[in-house]
């Protein structure tokens, strides 16, 4: 289906804790889980935030969060974009193993109601999500996602189109996984 670049930014998330003493202790990863989706368990637990200000229009940040599935075989996202005005549920969405297929897959609906789908590639590095979206000038183009695990509490979310065989960089967010309030 048809998506927005906003869709696109599932990218992640900034949280306001009520002492700094929960600001000065780092979030603790999730326990690991058996199964394929096990390789994703890096990303559960906490928030993960990205400074969003340069995006304008009173965007401050976007919060993204992980969590297990209630029977621990997939893994449930949700990213907020917290702007100068309030704050806007944006995504809700699953990250899996696709037996069927026998690769991991990602889905997630949008607040405007649009499906995005695609599949994603897990190594050591982080994961990559390929998709169809529409980019920064309204044309629905070949999308991807990296994701770059840059230590435990943090990775670079980079945004790319493809242009022919190469793709080209659209925007990149750095999220730092920061204690739940």
């Amino acid at each position: 289906m048809k998506t927005t670049l906003a869709a696109v930014a599932f990218s992640l998330s900034f949280s306001l804790s009520s002492g700094a003493a929960a600001l000065a202790q780092p979030a603790q990863p999730a326990a690991p889980h058996a199964g394929p989706a096990a390789e994703l368990g890096w990303l559960v637990g906490g928030v993960w935030v990205a400074d969003a200000s340069k995006f304008g229009g009173g965007m401050q940040r976007i919060e993204t969060r992980y969590h297990w599935s209630d029977n621990d075989t997939f893994v449930r996202f949700t990213t907020h974009f917290v702007r100068d005005k309030g704050v806007r549920n944006t995504y809700d969405g699953n990250f899996f193993w696709n037996a069927g297929a026998k690769t991991f897959s990602m889905w997630y609906m949008n607040a405007d109601d649009e499906i995005t789908e695609g599949p994603v590639t897990i190594s050591n590095a982080g994961l990559q999500m390929l998709f169809r979206g529409t980019d920064f000038e309204g044309k629905l183009t070949d999308l991807r996602v990296d994701v770059t695990k840059q230590t435990p509490d943090l990775y670079r979310w980079t945004l790319m189109e493809k242009q022919g065989d190469t793709w080209k960089e659209l925007a990149s967010l750095d999220y730092a996984r920061k204690p739940e309030a």
